[in-house]
């Protein structure tokens, strides 16, 4: 399911979102704990009506991140920690969003790659496809290829064409294509359709997003 891992990416999620709240949490308390600092130290140069005040109330931009620079000047441990967490914590939620984003896809981080490679070549008009009844398949070896809740084969084939022109195959009796790339006086392409985009082509391994997700929760 990811790269991490098919029986870990339960618990990578959990840990991306556990540190984008321990993250967010830490920014925060750094904010209140210098913040308050700031409204103690403000009470001391206003009368009583304007200590009621927030102490950045009234202040210029620049007045502003001055006081703010002296606050973590002053305490540069918790002000250190607070920026060092308020700059993390994006990079976290952004690693959990796009992974959540890989499970709506149905696809990993290492094949988004291969993806991209298929999209560019559709852009070129190089990719053509072909549905029709497939071969006796191979026999499986249940050890190697344990039995799957998707499709373990599809009948449909994709061909990558290095001229552009649409792949030829001979067709058997029974509808059955073989010899692709072969060309003879009973070879056809007009079975062969040009791919337009992505959406055209089929992913095996895309169940749904909820059934992508529960997949992510059986092997946790």
């Amino acid at each position: 399911m990811n790269c991490v891992g098919k029986n870990n990416i339960l618990h990578f999620l959990c840990m991306l979102l556990s540190l984008g709240f321990v993250l967010t949490y830490g920014a925060y308390l750094a904010y209140s704990l210098l913040s308050r600092d700031l409204q103690e130290s403000a009470s001391g140069h206003l009368n009583s009506t304007a200590q009621k005040k927030h102490w950045s109330t009234g202040l210029t931009w620049s007045r502003y991140a001055s006081w703010w620079s002296w606050a973590l000047s002053r305490d540069y441990r918790t002000g250190g920690i607070g920026l060092l967490a308020l700059l993390t914590a994006p990079l976290a939620w952004t690693m959990l969003l796009y992974q959540v984003y890989l499970i709506w896809a149905g696809t990993t981080a290492n094949e988004s790659s291969k993806w991209s490679d298929w999209r560019e070549y559709i852009d070129h008009g190089l990719v053509y496809k072909y549905v029709g009844k497939r071969e006796a398949p191979n026999p499986v070896d249940q050890e190697a290829e344990p039995f799957v809740e998707w499709p373990i084969h599809s009948d449909q084939r994709l061909c990558r064409s290095e001229d552009g022109r649409a792949p030829r195959a001979t067709s058997n009796e029974n509808g059955e294509i073989s010899n692709l790339g072969r060309a003879g006086p009973d070879t056809e392409a007009s079975s062969w359709r040009p791919v337009h985009g992505l959406h055209e082509i089929e992913n095996l391994y895309d169940l749904g997003f909820w059934d992508n997700l529960m997949d992510v929760f059986r092997h946790a």
